[in-house]
């Protein structure tokens, strides 16, 4: 266990004290998708935004932008804290070995370069993709693992050897969203597993514990447009949780106490719509109690947590009045402290990747449209274009990511 660095204020009324905003022009209303920290160094936060990757020394009271500046849909750290990767929506995946501050491309043998989910083993790095699942022994090389058809929003490894992997898409036409494999990399073998994702429902979040000592199964939470659903057996059965108050939510970010599998964080929104909020059980799911008091916004987007003394916990947020994106930190001393977990231990495993195929550029045409001998300006042709590109980064945002607006008069 790390203690943390910054120690909770003896005088402190609320769990949740907000980071400094980034410092990303308000016009611009750039999102921020998930905040994490470092396991070695809890104060060192890496943020995953819609305008790149930003980094925190002071545990979110200044940041510094990155030399990744394109829309980031996720950050993870390797176990240790060695190694962070960055799943981006056009650049595939990057790799930093010294915490951020320098990054490199590695997308040899991915050929989905919209990298939305990143799960981080002892044995395998997995991504969900655009495209389907990936998967590596070192982070540098990709081999594709199946549900290529399928944007793949949540990625969860199950085991390690054999790989386990469970998936979940947010696409909204498929009569299933949630899928398992437990021999990634050999032989793919999706089965889908419809108890997690009742009628087909989009999937936004998929999260395992920790294994406790004696244990052989990991606990499991999946978060949809319907709810939240947990597994106790490794995705064979699942059972709906109810939240305090009633409450109905497009369950967006999940997170366990990397410490004890007991201690759970689930938040979300309703698109913008009222509702969303954050909730925590100490007790597995049995019952679950709000945890959302001084949190900026209730509008949850991402969620994670540090193995420190108290337990850290880290969410983004979106400001809806505002359009923007924040974050916040809670030091949780309420929280029951950490069991006696199962060992992991494993070789990584081996993938053969042939050479990425180079893409061959594109001409840039410019097409001029004759019409009584009157040419449109060239321009007007770059100024459509600019909003073209704009409004088709605002529907990605819109239609991929976790914010799906429910309808009030039919909620989940």
């Amino acid at each position: 266990m790390v203690t943390a660095a910054i120690l909770v204020r003896a005088a402190a009324p609320v769990p949740w004290t907000a980071l400094q905003p980034i410092p990303i022009p308000v016009k611009q209303h750039a999102a921020v998708w998930k905040v994490v920290g470092n396991p070695s160094a809890p104060q060192d936060l890496v943020a995953a935004t819609s305008q790149g990757v930003w980094l925190s020394g002071d545990d979110g009271q200044t940041w510094t932008p990155t030399s990744i500046t394109g829309l980031t849909w996720t950050v993870a750290f390797a176990d240790a804290g060695a190694t962070l990767y960055a799943g981006t929506v056009s650049g595939g995946v990057y790799r930093s070995i010294d915490g951020g501050q320098t990054w490199r491309q590695e997308n040899s043998g991915l050929h989905s370069r919209d990298v939305r989910a990143i799960a981080v083993g002892p044995t395998a790095i997995v991504l969900g993709t655009q495209a389907g699942v990936y998967v590596s022994g070192d982070g540098m090389a990709w081999e594709q693992a199946g549900l290529n058809a399928l944007s793949i929003s949540s990625v969860a490894i199950v085991a390690e050897n054999p790989l386990g992997v469970v998936a979940g898409s947010d696409e909204t036409a498929q009569a299933d969203n949630l899928y398992r494999s437990l021999a990634v990399g050999a032989d793919s073998g999706w089965q889908a597993l419809p108890g997690g994702d009742p009628g087909g429902a989009p999937v936004f979040s998929v999260a395992v514990g920790p294994i406790v000592k004696g244990g052989t199964v990991p606990p499991l939470l999946v978060g949809n447009l319907k709810g939240l659903y947990y597994s106790a057996d490794g995705g064979n059965s699942w059972q709906a949780q109810t939240l305090a108050g009633g409450v109905l939510w497009s369950v967006n970010a999940i997170a366990f106490d990397p410490d004890n599998p007991a201690v759970i964080y689930v938040g979300g929104d309703n698109g913008g719509s009222s509702g969303g909020g954050l909730q925590r059980t100490v007790n597995g799911g049995s019952t679950w109690a709000a945890f959302q008091q001084g949190l900026p916004s209730n509008d949850v987007t991402g969620l994670s947590t540090l193995s420190t003394t108290p337990l850290t916990v880290l969410a983004s947020v979106w400001h809806p009045l505002v359009r923007v994106g924040g974050g916040a930190r809670a030091l949780d001393t309420t929280a029951p402290g950490p069991v006696a977990l199962a060992s992991t231990t494993g070789t990584p495993i081996s993938v053969a990747v042939s050479p990425t195929p180079q893409a061959t550029p594109t001409p840039r045409t410019h097409h001029k449209v004759v019409a009584k001998g009157v040419s449109i300006p060239a321009g007007l042709v770059a100024a459509v274009l600019a909003v073209l590109v704009v409004l088709a980064i605002a529907l990605t945002i819109f239609i991929r990511r976790r914010r799906r607006r429910l309808d009030a008069e039919a909620p989940p």
